[in-house]
């Protein structure tokens, strides 16, 4: 792996607040790869819930690690349940997404009285590095949020910045995607990303611009050429697309033609719930079970030293 945000992470995890990880029907290679390769690093206990012949077959040696537990349920709905208990009951502290579906893992960890609700919705965040262009950037929504109206773009972005809060100490620059900068009643993307900046203009903890496209976003040339007088120029930190055909034709772009370092995972519950896709590539499979990680041993940190303070 070639030196990046994500492989620079390795090295600030804290080897002795090794992570818990619970896998809801964890034969699934789509998480394999990252999971063997973090109980090789040393950085990861796992506990892998599901078929024990199919995870031994699957994960070879690893699957005998001392560090790994596996636990028989071939049950999906009974599985997710399971992993859920096994962070709640404090015996694990992130999830994984194994061969489960996405809806049916987030309906054990939203119950109403055995989940893991925390902020007021979850959304997906992938963290993304342009390559060549150091600097964490965070894309919101494309795999959870399909159509999100005013309210619902707020609380994505809450979660966001309280995500990249945890990686930077600067206030971010929040992108609001759409066609142009214009406001037009036909174009329903620019009056949504007009009213979000307006209902977050007054935030102290980051700058909102919206609507605007996205090489403004992200190109300084194009902001010079456009004579663009907004608060972001060419340098977003936040990139808030308004559909979720919009952000997972983004992610998409960024994984096949961009080649981007990147890592996704949902953000809102009482611990980060990583996922991964059989289409992602080893890197970012690993680089998404990387960030759950550290996301929790730094949310660990962060608590200690608000306790600490009062």
């Amino acid at each position: 792996m070639s030196e990046n945000f994500f492989s620079e992470l390795v090295s600030t995890l804290n080897p002795d607040q090794k992570c818990r990880l619970a896998v809801p029907l964890a034969n699934d290679e789509a998480c394999a790869y990252a999971i063997c390769h973090a109980v090789k690093t040393g950085i990861l206990q796992a506990t892998l819930i599901g078929d024990p012949d199919q995870i031994r077959t699957m994960y070879g040696d690893i699957a005998h690690h001392e560090q790994v537990r596996i636990i028989e349920e071939k049950d999906e709905k009974k599985a997710c349940a399971m992993a859920v208990k096994e962070v709640r009951e404090g015996r694990c502290d992130i999830l994984m997404k194994g061969l489960v579906a996405t809806s049916t893992l987030l309906k054990a960890v939203l119950h109403a009285t055995e989940g893991l609700r925390k902020n007021p919705i979850l959304s997906h965040l992938t963290f993304f590095e342009f390559p060549g262009k150091p600097g964490l950037k965070i894309l919101t929504d494309a795999a959870m949020c399909i159509a999100p109206d005013e309210d619902t773009l707020i609380k994505e972005i809450d979660n966001a910045s309280e995500a990249y809060a945890m990686f930077v100490d600067t206030p971010p620059k929040v992108a609001m995607l759409a066609a142009n900068e214009k406001v037009s009643e036909k174009v329903p993307s620019t009056v949504l990303g007009e009213r979000v900046a307006k209902a977050l203009a007054d935030r102290k903890n980051m700058t909102v611009e919206g609507p605007i496209s996205f090489d403004l976003a992200v190109s300084k040339e194009s902001v010079q050429i456009k004579k663009y007088q907004g608060k972001i120029q060419g340098d977003a930190d936040i990139f808030v697309v308004p559909r979720i055909d919009t952000g997972n034709a983004f992610y998409k772009a960024l994984q096949y033609y961009v080649k981007a370092p990147m890592g996704g995972l949902v953000y809102g519950a009482r611990c980060p719930v990583v996922l991964t896709s059989r289409a992602d590539d080893n890197d970012t499979k690993f680089y998404s079970l990387l960030l759950g990680m550290v996301l929790w041993q730094r949310s660990i940190a962060r608590a200690s030293y608000i306790q600490s303070r009062n």
